[in-house]
């Protein structure tokens, strides 16, 4: 009887294949300047396209040479030069805590000393690096005992954990401190400076030039390299298009569900790790701190959770706790809501009013 009623739950409410649904990268395969560059790819899709990690780079590449079947050229991408140096954190937490910390003209990135102090040094160095992992309720460090470049071992902690460690408050560092004490010299943190801003506002501190250049606007070659130049020069467009639209004003869920069935495809839904990644992104880069509806609801009469359109939350969760919270206590409308610079699910009472996230048509 009881897989009877399972399959039936399924049937009622199917599972969905859900990978990298809410952002796509485009070409335009016409030759511009970078401030054409930013006008096309606004006009047709959302930006020039922010480089979030190294997947980023590869399908980009990948795409410039596809289009333009192997012939030799470029494409303008969503980086510049800015006018004056910013800090930021490797995973694109806010820089909310600042360590005291010894600065050299050619200063880059940032590393923790054996007094648990920072100090700013040229990227290109080779050092030890602290990685941190996000699992359920709990942050775990590990400090990597080989020595690689801060690009290398930012390139390293994204596929072998979460990042490089951010640190956000004097605990952190002290934690921090504490787990960096197995090594003897100076090891990497997350902490990047330098004058790279994005087209869209994007939070990455992804980098991939080849040696030092001059000029402005940056452009992506056919090897994946990156180059500078002044934006007069005429390459490809690559922009990049978010299905995930951000509501200007607060509402309700119910509020919420007839505004994005009205005017988009829906709530948002997140049903896997890419849909998270991305909807972070586009919360970070609009600077949005406070909680935002998506598409979760709780059935009154079973207690499980399911989206608003009656797909079932499959596996992958994010949820705060650790778990859905309990059937008896919980408040039936799902939102995210800020932890620690994650975007964590949770239940809010359906009447609150919030910014709403909806997915585009």
């Amino acid at each position: 009887m009881t897989s009877l009623l399972v399959l039936l739950l399924l049937w009622a409410f199917p599972l969905s294949n859900a990978k990298g649904r809410l952002r796509e990268f485009q070409l335009i395969k016409d030759n511009f300047t970078r401030v054409a560059a930013v006008n096309a790819c606004r006009t047709n899709y959302t930006d020039l396209a922010t480089v979030y990690d190294q997947q980023d780079n590869i399908e980009l590449k990948t795409l410039l040479i596809h289009i333009t079947n192997g012939s030799n050229t470029s494409g303008w991408i969503g980086a510049e030069i800015g006018n004056s140096p910013c800090k930021k954190w490797s995973n694109g937490d806010e820089v909310t805590f600042r360590r005291d910390f010894t600065s050299y003209t050619d200063s880059r990135c940032a590393s923790m000393n054996a007094n648990g102090d920072w100090e700013f040094v040229t990227c290109n160095l080779t050092r030890h690096f602290m990685c941190y992992k996000q699992d359920v309720g709990r942050l775990s460090y590990t400090l990597i005992r080989e020595t690689k470049t801060w690009f290398e071992a930012q390139l390293y902690c994204i596929e072998n954990h979460t990042d490089l460690v951010s640190i956000s408050n004097e605990e952190e560092n002290k934690q921090v401190w504490k787990k960096g004490n197995e090594s003897i010299t100076p090891f990497w943190i997350g902490l990047l400076e330098d004058s790279v801003e994005w087209s869209d506002g994007g939070q990455s501190a992804y980098r991939n030039f080849t040696e030092e250049q001059s000029g402005h606007y940056i452009f992506l070659n056919q090897d994946g390299n990156w180059s500078k130049s002044e934006g007069g020069n005429n390459r490809y467009s690559l922009c990049y298009k978010s299905f995930i639209h951000v509501s200007s004003y607060q509402m309700s869920w119910e509020e919420a569900l007839d505004y994005c069935s009205s005017n988009f495809s829906g709530l948002l839904r997140i049903e896997s790790e890419d849909d998270q990644i991305a909807t972070e992104r586009e919360l970070k880069r609009k600077n949005i701190s406070e909680p935002v509806w998506v598409g979760l609801r709780q059935s009154r009469l079973f207690g499980f959770w399911i989206w608003y359109n009656g797909l079932s939350v499959r596996n992958w969760t994010n949820w705060k706790e650790g778990s859905p919270p309990e059937h008896q206590v919980s408040q039936h409308c799902g939102a995210l809501e800020k932890v620690k610079g994650q975007y964590k699910w949770c239940d809010k009472d359906c009447r609150s009013e919030f910014i709403t996230l909806c997915e585009l048509k």
